[in-house]
């Protein structure tokens, strides 16, 4: 009598996706997945895992209650501040960087 011990492997994959797809779409998938060393299953994984981790990513950031939307509308309403020394960095940066568009532009 012969018996079969089923084991789980950490790495089983028991859901399944199905799809449809255009020939052109496949192939693009294909072409996409053989150029990162991948086979199509893996690439389409971890492409629509970043996708969704991204969609989920902002839809929880962009959920601000009343209070919070009135108050960055009030920050955004607000002028903005002058930062002295942030000013005096710009200045310079800018007056360095048009000496070094004139001097590019002289008769050599």
């Amino acid at each position: 009598m012969s018996r079969v011990i089923a084991v789980s492997s950490p790495n089983a994959k028991p859901e399944r996706v199905n799809l449809r797809l255009s020939t052109d779409a496949l192939e693009t998938i294909k072409e996409a997945a053989r150029v990162q060393g991948q086979d199509v299953t893996s690439f389409m994984t971890g492409a629509a895992l970043d996708r969704a981790r991204a969609v989920l990513a902002e839809d929880r950031l962009l959920r601000l209650t009343p209070h919070e939307v009135n108050q960055l509308e009030t920050a955004l309403d607000k002028e903005p501040a002058v930062v002295p020394r942030l000013m005096a960095v710009l200045r310079r940066f800018g007056s360095d960087h048009a000496a070094e568009r004139q001097g590019s532009h002289a008769p050599g």
